[in-house]
């Protein structure tokens, strides 16, 4: 994920250099001047990242020069959080809190050894980074102009021309798209479906994520005798991620006159286009249309060109975005969404490539049952199965079949099915959208996300940059929209959750941009670790580190463990102390270790579906953490009676911990409690238990219908 992290890195260290409290700086004394320079040398740098960016692909010295500035940015980081968590420790500790733990009192927490290790660590952080900063100069990067290189407005990433035409080369080999071609031509072909009384021209989306076949089922229709019948006018416009209405204008007039139009004024191009439509049955197709929402202007100024046609006039556009369908196909009869071929359907398809004519060698019969396995893979996506249909016509041997059954598509050399499908959508994201797609690559493949649990996540590791006073987790159901109506994540079938998944495809694409950065252990997989990992994911219950492999995972923020019943050594996670964010899926044990406590930078903990009965009272001192998520633990008997003085708490989930049956006292000092899931009612007089009248202090608690439910259960039982 190189192309979008080392510059969000960048970007966010400098805003945490400029930003460190007061209450801080007790920590820094006599480091304000590293402290100064570290965020001028960040500055200088982030000017010519751009620069950097473009230059990495062809230049090996810039591509290591990158590497070694996020190892540093990521240090940074680090540190920073450690100044910040220092200082909580610190207000902790003056609160003479009796649930002590010894550790708190070690050389990891007594201030003045603190100041020492965080000052040693501050002036390597800026030697390092001074020796960047002098490469740079060597390595001859051009500053870009000001703020440009960090908006978050732009986009990041040029799109490949793959200009489209209405020629269709080859009906025979399209498949399961005739009943589909029927319903987008009996309704374009009828003028009132759609009708806006206005008269603004009627516009039919077709959408859907990459590689679906949007462009040939729009030129099925397009080149259909009926629709040639219908309409006296057709243009046929290729449009991609430059929307120029001027361009779109002129290319229109082009395909019309049959010659070159030079006229360049807005004005001319409006007037002239009236006065070839005005009166006109005709059908226009804006292919690969990528207007965003900030652009609706642009539409409105062709829309209004356009509206000058007969009644029956429509236009068709195809998008990858469902919000540019609804904001130019207003009608909801006019809006389709493209899916996936059948099973049957693709395999039709893919036979017609695999085994045309011409093919030598290799019994198809012995063939066909590891072509459907192949088939599978391609998860219903048409280009996918073309490309690789296309690829098995050439190779009769048996063994390189299996070979390809058994590999993912994006380890296979030969096949660039994902990055020529699927990169189009990823380079046209914004950084931090990239880091937040990416991620969700360590979640197994069909896995279920939901909407609340992602924003989590990206709250927790810090990529959804701050925008004014915004509510982050807002900004993050934002992302998640924005990812949705991209077609990057679709719904889970049958799902009564508002469950969400990822096409195979995509989850291999996030895989491929994530590249060294996460380590995913899966069964039946030989596991290679790079240096530098800073997320794991493992399907493998059984799975345990040597000391070596250890030793590569000290940089870990993230550790996703899945599988019932995980009895893996859990300790060895708790050495990894830069951990924001442990995602423990029914993980077998009745504790957290106390050695909890180490890992001061963590944010989220996720215990789902696990056997625990108590939580240790070191968590406490888990200073940073936002989301203590325990749903479904339901041997789950106390909390910690310290769980007051976890003051950044925002999210405590204990939905289905049937055997806990109260909450410690001083709930009401969580004065960041956003959600509480359940409310466990008490009637005890023991004055250790929370009583319900402590809500009343939170004012950012959320209390819903299925909460108060859920306390009157517990009252009851």
């Amino acid at each position: 994920m190189a192309d979008a992290l080392v510059s969000v890195l960048v970007k966010e260290v400098v805003r945490i250099l400029g930003s460190v409290a007061n209450q801080e700086f007790t920590l820094l004394r006599g480091l304000e001047d590293d402290i100064s320079s570290l965020k001028d040398d960040f500055e200088q740098i982030q000017a010519v990242l751009r620069d950097a960016e473009e230059k990495r692909v062809k230049n090996n010295a810039v591509e290591a020069w990158l590497k070694r500035l996020r190892s540093a940015s990521l240090e940074a980081e680090n540190v920073l959080d450690e100044i910040s968590t220092e200082s909580l420790l610190q207000s902790l500790h003056k609160q003479r809190v009796q649930y002590r733990v010894k550790a708190f009192f070690s050389s990891n927490h007594n201030k003045y050894m603190t100041r020492v290790r965080i000052a040693h660590k501050v002036k390597d952080i800026r030697s390092k980074l001074d020796v960047i900063n002098s490469e740079r100069l060597k390595l001859d990067l051009t500053p870009s102009a000001p703020t440009s290189h960090v908006d978050d407005t732009e986009v990041v990433g040029q799109m490949p021309d793959r200009e489209t035409s209405s020629v269709i080369h080859d009906t025979s080999v399209i498949m399961g798209r005739n009943e589909e071609m029927d319903m987008v031509i009996g309704d374009i072909c009828n003028k009132d479906i759609g009708k806006h009384e206005n008269g603004e021209v009627r516009v039919y989306g077709i959408w859907g994520m990459g590689g679906l076949g949007k462009t040939t089922l729009a030129q099925l229709v397009y080149n259909h005798e009926m629709v040639n019948q219908y309409f006296g006018l057709k243009c046929w416009v290729y449009v991609s991620e430059n929307f120029q209405v001027k361009e779109i204008m002129r290319k229109i007039i082009e395909l019309i006159d049959n010659c070159v139009c030079t006229v360049t004024q807005l004005e001319m191009l409006q007037e002239s286009l009236r006065d070839k439509l005005r009166g006109k049955k005709f059908l226009i197709v804006l292919d690969d249309v990528w207007v965003e929402e900030n652009e609706k202007a642009k539409w409105e100024e062709l829309s209004k060109t356009l509206s000058c046609g007969a009644g029956e006039s429509i236009v068709v556009m195809t998008t990858r975005s469902q919000t540019t369908t609804r904001m130019m196909a207003k009608v909801p009869d006019l809006q389709h969404k493209l899916g996936c071929l059948s099973k049957e359907d693709a395999w039709l398809l893919f036979t017609k490539l695999a085994f045309a004519k011409g093919r030598e060698g290799g019994d198809i019969s012995e063939l066909e049952p590891i072509g459907r396995e192949i088939v599978e893979k391609c998860k219903g996506l048409p280009l996918a199965v073309k490309t690789l249909g296309s690829l098995m016509w050439s190779k009769s041997s048996t063994n390189y079949w299996r070979y390809v059954k058994d590999n993912n598509l994006r380890e296979l050399e030969e096949i660039h099915v994902v990055p020529a499908i699927l990169k189009l959508s990823y380079y046209n994201l914004l950084p931090h959208l990239k880091r937040c797609f990416a991620y969700c690559c360590l979640f197994p493949k069909g896995y279920p996300m939901t909407k609340g649990e992602l924003t989590m996540l990206w709250v927790a590791n810090g990529f959804i940059p701050a925008k004014g006073g915004n509510d982050l987790y807002m900004l993050g159901e934002e992302i998640f929209n924005c990812l949705v109506w991209r077609s990057f994540f679709i719904v889970k079938a049958n799902s009564k959750d508002d469950e969400y998944v990822m096409h195979d495809l995509m989850h291999d694409m996030a895989r491929h941009v994530m590249g060294d950065d996460c380590l995913v252990i899966e069964p039946g997989k030989e596991v290679t670790i790079p240096n530098g990992v800073l997320h794991l994911s493992s399907s493998c219950p059984d799975y345990h580190f040597s000391p070596q492999e250890l030793g590569k995972l000290t940089s870990l923020r993230s550790v996703f463990m899945f599988g019932e019943r995980y009895k893996c050594n859990i300790s060895q996670i708790f050495n990894h102390v830069q951990l924001r964010v442990l995602y423990l899926r029914g993980v077998d044990m009745n504790t957290l270790p106390e050695s909890v406590f180490k890992l001061k930078h963590l944010r989220y903990l996720n215990l789902l579906h696990s056997s625990i009965k108590v939580l240790c009272e070191s968590i406490i001192y888990l200073q940073n953490l936002q989301m203590l998520l325990l749903k479904n633990c339901r041997r789950l008997e106390k909390l910690p009676r310290g769980l007051r003085y976890m003051r950044n708490l925002q999210r405590l989930d204990i939905t289905g911990c049937y055997s806990l049956v109260h909450l410690p006292r001083g709930i009401k000092e969580l004065s960041s409690l956003r959600t509480l899931s359940v409310f466990p009612l008490n009637k005890s007089l023991n004055k250790s238990v929370a009583k319900i009248g402590e809500l009343g202090s939170l004012n950012l608690l959320c209390v819903n219908n299925n909460c108060l439910h859920m306390m009157k259960r517990f009252s009851r039982d």
